[in-house]
């Protein structure tokens, strides 16, 4: 993934739904956190739709909210 924590370069306009959807088991990336409701949202319809699981932790310090899939 173009921004998996490891690489510490949020990409600013990577598309959510296709991240999400591709992200592996405990892997993480990151967004900013400008893009919050998006993000969150489309990892609801995800869940719905496909019974994926993610959790989100918001970093007020760095300004964004770190996405982890849990199943």
């Amino acid at each position: 993934m173009m921004n998996e924590k490891k690489d510490k370069k949020a990409i600013k306009k990577a598309p959510i739904a296709p991240v999400l959807k591709g992200l592996e088991l405990f892997k993480t990336v990151t967004y900013p956190i400008a893009r919050m409701s998006s993000v969150r949202t489309t990892a609801q319809i995800i869940q719905s739709e496909h019974g994926m699981r993610f959790v989100t932790r918001k970093n007020k310090e760095t300004k964004v909210i770190e996405i982890t899939r849990i199943k």
